[in-house]
């Protein structure tokens, strides 16, 4: 591995591992910052920081903290090239109406969702000026310490349905992307009138192997690399945003509404696959929308 490869490995590996053990890595700093500091100071340091979580407790579900120097960070341009990640587009997005971006599939880490979607390093921007992603993640998410700080940074913000209803409802301006697992949010696009837009990452799921570990779990477990295998593989990730279906604002979207919205996502997901795998070598995955 070359100087390159190595940068890109550093810079991948330590942002996947901080953001996947900082309940253990935080403490562990604390500890050894008492070795220099007092602890007056260090529990001083914390309680300026457990202020700053309550005062910021609602920021994740009102429309997150976008910070544009944090999104075009040069270390994301390492981070998405160790893959590489690729961010394709099908046509132009109207940054006067609001958006629900289908991501597919989700992966072990999504990895592609916040690569292409939570920083500049595709440039997203300049492929869809004047929209703003935000990916929307889980609450528990945002409960670990200096984590929720980066992430908020990236744009992300909560998947709760009062934070989907604060972004769709024009509270902070038009032209925003939900990057979300559809699930149980389409009556949302009825009832805002926000298009949705199917997403497929190709080669999301060779990220990880499943490895069984003598049998003891007959499926597999999801297995990087390193010793807790939690570092995805070095595979090439493509990523084609669809177009948009765009839907009328309904105040109150019936059953029929939503079933019929369903029916046309679920054929535009389809179409987009049969369109773009074998334009970009992967004629051999197969979809299964389950």
């Amino acid at each position: 591995m070359d100087f390159k490869g190595m940068l890109q490995f550093f810079v991948l590996s330590s942002t996947v591992s901080f953001c996947a053990f900082s309940p253990i890595i935080v403490p562990l700093v604390v500890v050894i910052l008492s070795w220099f500091w007092s602890a007056t100071t260090i529990i001083s340091l914390w309680l300026v920081y457990c202020c700053w979580l309550y005062i910021d407790r609602h920021t994740n579900s009102h429309g997150g903290r976008w910070c544009n120097w944090l999104r075009q960070c040069s270390i994301w341009t390492h981070w998405v090239q160790y893959f590489p990640l690729t961010l394709i587009k099908s046509t132009d997005l109207d940054p006067n109406r609001n958006y629900i971006f289908g991501y597919h599939p989700h992966g072990v880490a999504a990895v592609g969702a916040l690569g292409n979607f939570g920083t500049e390093a595709t440039n997203f921007s300049s492929l869809f000026p004047g929209i703003r992603p935000h990916l929307m993640l889980l609450p528990i998410q945002f409960f670990n310490p200096f984590t929720r700080d980066l992430l908020l940074g990236l744009g992300a913000c909560c998947v709760s349905r009062n934070s989907c209803e604060y972004l769709l409802s024009g509270k902070c301006s038009q032209g925003n992307a939900l990057v979300i697992i559809i699930g149980g949010r389409r009556e949302l696009a009825l009832k805002y009138g926000a298009s949705i837009v199917p997403v497929i990452s190709f080669g999301e799921n060779e990220l990880y192997e499943r490895r069984t570990f003598f049998r003891l779990i007959p499926n597999g477990i999801p297995w990087g690399q390193l010793l807790m295998g939690h570092i995805p593989l070095r595979r090439r990730v493509i990523t084609v945003v669809g177009k948009p279906i765009h839907v009328v604002q309904t105040d109150y979207p019936t059953s029929s509404d939503i079933d019929q919205l369903h029916n046309d996502y679920i054929q535009a997901v389809e179409q987009l696959f049969i369109d773009n795998k074998n334009k970009y070598g992967f004629e051999h995955v197969q979809l299964e929308i389950i």
